[in-house]
């Protein structure tokens, strides 16, 4: 088995994608590829073994190969070599050595098939092609979600004996009824990413009078 040779056939082998047989010679070739050397050479396994591998018919296994051959996709190897291998002649199948060197009509995906991503850009972030899925990439920190800092998010304090855990509210900042002191802030930008702490409800945060 060749990973170099089943590399080819499945993404490099230039088989014309109009042919009604196009899929049946893709995996016959790959059925070759199987038994192919690192070049791409010496391919023999039986015509009984391409059946087995492809599902298909003997007869469709065949015009395969005459196809492959016709395209160039594949021609006889070297008599000898299989008689090297298989001593009986009767039991010979036919070998073959694949053109692993044509490429000249690779193989890709479909436009509405699955996309590979985008170079990262300048901040670390990779886009799909149509901008659908976004991926970090490794040991980017991306900026925290802005709502995830609101006020409303933080969890009301309970109180105690039916007391309140907090002061009241100014009525001037962001703070929601029984916001805990730290939650009660002023926003110093309309994105809500920087925030002071109110000087009305927490004069100590804030560095006010007590």
């Amino acid at each position: 088995m060749s990973l170099e040779a089943i590399t080819w056939a499945l993404n490099h082998a230039p088989i014309p994608r109009d042919r009604r047989d196009a899929s049946s010679l893709a995996v016959v070739l790959l059925g070759l590829a199987n038994h192919a050397d690192p070049h791409g050479c010496n391919a023999f396994p039986a015509v009984s073994t391409l059946v087995r591998y492809t599902r298909l018919s003997e007869r469709s296994v065949q015009y395969a190969l005459r196809a492959l051959e016709e395209l160039e996709l594949i021609s006889a190897s070297d008599p000898t070599i299989v008689a090297a291998y298989v001593k009986r002649s009767d039991r010979r199948p036919r070998g073959w050595d694949l053109a692993v060197h044509r490429t000249d009509q690779p193989v890709d995906n479909p436009q509405d098939g699955v996309q590979s991503l985008r170079p990262a850009d300048q901040h670390g972030v990779q886009t799909r092609g149509h901008g659908v899925q976004t991926a970090t990439a490794r040991g980017a920190n991306p900026a925290p979600e802005p709502s995830f800092n609101r006020p409303k998010n933080h969890p009301a304090p309970s109180a105690p004996s039916g007391r309140s855990a907090v002061p009241p509210e100014c009525g001037q900042c962001d703070a929601r009824p029984g916001d805990p002191i730290s939650a009660r802030v002023i926003w110093t930008d309309k994105d809500r990413t920087s925030s002071t702490s109110c000087p009305r409800c927490a004069p100590q945060r804030s560095g006010g009078a007590r």
